[in-house]
């Protein structure tokens, strides 16, 4: 069975690709699964959930930083 990658190093992890979230460990609801040494390693993951609708609703690049900028600001 494939495994899941994790979505900051790339590692394999324990868990294969058609193991339900609620069963896994180290999975963040909306960002994807990591390994434990990413998970755990830092806990300043570096990393936020942006909402998809900045990105299909933002055609221009520049508008798209100003507006994760904003976000960011906002919200951290």
């Amino acid at each position: 069975m494939k495994k899941e990658k994790c979505v900051n190093c790339g590692v394999d992890t324990v868990f294969d690709v058609d193991t339900h979230i609620d069963f896994r460990t180290n999975y963040i609801e909306g960002v994807g699964q990591f390994c434990p040494r990413c998970h755990n390693g830092n806990k300043e993951r570096n990393m936020i959930a942006i909402p998809i609708n900045f990105i299909t609703q933002t055609p221009n690049d520049s508008e798209l930083g100003y507006k994760i900028r904003e976000f960011y600001n906002e919200n951290y």
